[in-house]
């Protein structure tokens, strides 16, 4: 099924987007997960940093992270006044930093263009960094009622499903008729009820693969279900397959102590890693260039991103000196130093094998 060249809902598609909501908002009000970010009395703020936090990230793994972060930067302008070191040692292990970063970013905006409180209004919050469709759409009806859509993936595989919209959501057409549909949906004097009832059913009945319709609270109005073939939908491109990358990581060990550096790689762009150098390059010769000496081989750790697969050889090397740029983190508790996950297994690497052991050489 191709999809429509109509972009909003015609006659038949409003009649559904109606009575599939009315279903949506009363099984959403029973089956609702109790969330932190949900809890009565949450702020505008408290939903922006967890509609930041959910992107690419499952809700078991926010949980803890969302706590501590509230805890540490409760208002816009705890996190403005803070370094971005101390930001990403907050967000550290939750990736995608560039997120962090970005947030941090609208913190100040906000205090700088709205003393401090977070704005009203889907056009307001698109002109803070980091801000698009989405996270607008979720602020402002979540946490000011306003009437207004959003699409994340949730809700592009429920739409898609409900409406048999064929076709790639990325595409400009299907994006726009998702993006109407979605608007119809949330024109509602509960819009943000509404939207979370839509993302709920995505994450929770409306799995990817095998989803569970017989449990699906708008399986009536489902035409994917209706033909079974709900899996068929959306109909995404094929994805890339990661690519395999090498790269080399040396740990300076110095009294107990590894020696990382702020990365260079937007990656982990001024967080503390390990010596990365991509390729295969001689450990012996990239030690003497840090001042270290004894070279020891480690094994390889595997670190796989979005769009890459890592094959890191590990190896460490003894420091007499430890150069100024960089900083020391006990080899054996480098948890609570607010490191990527990268460096922690390249520690755990060097860790498992004892440390600085018998020298090897490439």
């Amino acid at each position: 099924m191709t999809a429509k060249k109509s972009t909003g809902p015609d006659g038949d598609e409003a009649a559904r987007v109606a009575r599939a909501r009315d279903a949506l908002l009363a099984w959403y009000a029973q089956s609702a997960r109790a969330l932190p970010w949900r809890a009565e009395g949450t702020t505008a703020w408290a939903t922006w940093v967890s509609e930041v936090m959910l992107q690419q990230t499952r809700v078991e793994t926010v949980r803890p992270y969302f706590a501590r972060f509230m805890e540490r930067f409760p208002t816009p302008r705890h996190l403005a006044e803070a370094g971005e070191p101390e930001v990403l040692a907050q967000w550290a292990g939750l990736g995608y930093y560039r997120r962090a970063r970005f947030l941090h970013a609208g913190a100040k905006a906000v205090c700088e263009r709205f003393g401090g409180e977070v704005p009203r209004g889907v056009e307001a919050l698109r002109g803070l960094p980091g801000v698009g469709d989405y996270t607008a759409g979720a602020v402002a009806s979540i946490a000011f009622g306003e009437r207004a859509p959003l699409v994340d993936g949730n809700v592009e595989r429920v739409l898609t499903r409900l409406f048999a919209v064929g076709g790639d959501p990325r595409s400009g057409p299907v994006k726009k008729h998702l993006w109407a549909l979605a608007a119809a949906f949330a024109d509602h004097p509960d819009a943000g009820a509404v939207n979370q009832s839509l993302m709920e059913l995505g994450a929770t009945v409306c799995a990817p693969t095998s989803p569970r319709c017989l449990t699906c609270p708008v399986r009536s109005q489902c035409l994917a279900a209706r033909a079974g073939e709900p899996e068929r939908y959306p109909e995404k491109a094929a994805k890339k397959a990661p690519r395999d990358e090498s790269w080399t990581a040396l740990v300076g060990l110095h009294g107990g102590s590894a020696w990382l550096v702020p990365s260079a790689t937007g990656r982990w762009e001024g967080m503390l890693v390990p010596v990365l150098v991509e390729g295969a390059v001689d450990a012996a010769a990239l030690a003497g260039a840090h001042g270290g000496r004894a070279v020891t081989g480690h094994g390889e750790v595997l670190h796989v991103l979005t769009h890459a697969r890592m094959r890191i050889a590990v190896y460490s090397a003894a420091l007499d000196a430890p150069a100024a740029r960089g900083a020391l983190v006990p080899l054996d508790a480098p948890a609570g130093h607010g490191l990527p996950k990268v460096t922690l297994r390249v520690l755990a690497a060097v860790r498992s094998s004892g440390g600085a052991g018998p020298t090897q050489r490439r």
